[in-house]
């Protein structure tokens, strides 16, 4: 994979670090880790605790394109988890330092992998003496910036699907329960830091803060072992990804006398034909492998089961594979957003998106991320035109430059992570669109109706045969 400019390699690991490791980039059926609720009968799901600034309280992760590769990172994230029960009559709250990065954000999720709720940087309201520095107006690297956010056991009901910028201030975050009627599930992301800054944005992840309901207040490790957040907890392994056997019964699928019944460029559709689907539905997510069963009726996109997505974001996704080129290309216009990573003195202003990427992503059997390019690494051409390609590295153009107009993605060697080593799943992230900016994944109401909806900013496709074919158009790339 090339180096990503926000990559962070990690300098230590221990060894405990590296065998978790080994189960979140290989076949889950290779770990030998299990949980409550999880039989050594079932593919467990990997544990990926103590990572790269990990904490007591967030003991999953860092999870990113570098480590713990697993549920569709974003290559310009890391996101920590924490797994907790809460006390009864107690009051929990996390004290924090808004990170020095685009975007930060904490998602509450079932054990399915489905949102129960978000609420983002822009939301919170300082605590009194600081500034936000996520609100329009104001300097980006002010420096008293601190917040308090309360996690609350009651959770506040279907979360919001349709995610923009202007909604309303809050510092509660509403949870639901993960396993059983106890254990909660929360997630923090960071993305782009600024330039010079650690994965987290520069600044300590929120610690903890437990009131008991004698007013004894527990903070750092006095507060994680009463919430058990150090206890190893298993997700039900299909939150993450999908076994062998049921990823492999999705893609060779055979007729009555044992034959496959599609063929061998499979999911991907014909050649020139893009197929992009918004995330929907876990099942309409699946569905790319059962054509059949569209359109999904009622399909919803509140809670977006499955692989613990981010409710800022939503998603269109295309297969794809080399079957039918070595080069696959996009072409398109990129909406307004935000530029953070090197103007850390900027003062925040509105944009159309807060953050866009393109990402190369292996199938539902790994859920791998291979490699990203997010807005602010695409060369632009007149009216914020773009040209994003993807090939391997062996095959990459020698005019896939930025000098050249041109993005480039590597696609992973792996394919689907399986046996179709040909697979690609080309990924558009979209993330907390303007009031006023109409033509966002968000806006997308029912499968089918992306271009009409997306217009401009929804690319087209086209594949070329070799580097050779792509080299043709020059440099600047035509």
């Amino acid at each position: 994979m090339r180096n990503h400019p926000l990559s962070i390699k990690f300098s230590r690991r221990s060894r405990a670090a590296k065998s978790l490791l080994a189960c979140a980039v290989t076949a889950v059926t290779a770990c030998a880790i299990f949980g409550p609720g999880i039989s050594s009968a079932a593919e467990p799901a990997p544990l990926l605790y103590g990572g790269e600034f990990s904490t007591c309280f967030w003991h999953v992760g860092a999870i990113g394109v570098e480590s713990y590769n697993i549920a569709y990172p974003d290559a310009g994230a890391h996101y920590w988890g924490a797994m907790y029960t809460p006390v009864a009559g107690a009051k929990l709250r996390i004290k924090g330092t808004f990170p020095y990065a685009r975007y930060s954000s904490i998602n509450a999720y079932d054990r399915l992998g489905a949102i129960q709720d978000t609420v983002s940087d822009f939301q919170w309201n300082p605590d009194t003496g600081s500034s936000n520095p996520f609100r329009p107006g104001t300097r980006r690297n002010v420096a008293n910036r601190n917040y308090t956010l309360t996690l609350s056991p009651d959770w506040g009901g279907v979360p919001v699907a349709d995610r923009r910028q202007s909604l309303p201030a809050r510092n509660t975050v509403y949870t639901s329960p993960l396993f059983g009627d106890t254990i909660r599930g929360i997630a923090i992301r960071i993305y782009i830091p600024n330039t010079g800054m650690d994965i987290r944005g520069g600044v300590a992840l929120p610690e903890p803060e437990l009131t008991l309901a004698n007013g004894t207040v527990l903070t750092g490790q006095q507060a994680c072992d009463a919430l058990g957040s150090e206890v190893p907890q298993a997700i039900d392994p299909s939150a993450l990804l999908l076994s062998t056997s049921q990823y492999n019964a999705l893609r060779y699928q055979k007729d009555s006398h044992g034959k496959d019944i599609h063929a061998n460029y499979f999911p991907a559709l014909a050649k020139g034909v893009p197929n992009w689907r918004v995330q929907y539905t876990r099942q309409y997510l699946l569905n790319l492998y059962h054509p059949e069963a569209d359109p999904l009726q009622g399909a919803t996109k509140a809670g977006q089961s499955g692989f613990f997505p981010n409710g800022d974001n939503q998603y269109v996704r295309n297969a794809i594979n080399r079957k039918f080129g070595k080069i696959y290309a996009l072409r398109g216009t990129l909406a307004t957003t935000a530029v953070t990573h090197d103007s850390p003195t900027a003062i925040w202003a509105a944009t159309q998106l807060r953050y866009q990427s393109f990402c190369m992503n292996e199938s539902p059997k790994t859920t791998r991320v291979m490699d990203c390019v997010y807005d602010e690494e695409i060369p632009l051409r007149t009216g914020r035109k773009y040209l994003v390609v993807t090939s391997r590295a062996a095959d990459r153009p020698s005019n896939a430059t930025k000098a050249c107009g041109v993005a480039w993605i590597e696609w992973s060697p792996r394919g689907d992570g399986g046996a179709d080593t040909d697979f690609g799943w080309m990924q558009i992230r979209n993330m907390l669109p303007g009031a006023s900016f109409t033509h966002a994944i968000q806006d997308t109401k029912v499968p089918g109706d992306e271009k009409s909806t997306l217009g401009a900013y929804l690319p087209t496709s086209k594949y070329y045969s070799s580097k050779a074919s792509f080299q043709k158009l020059g440099c600047p790339a035509k």
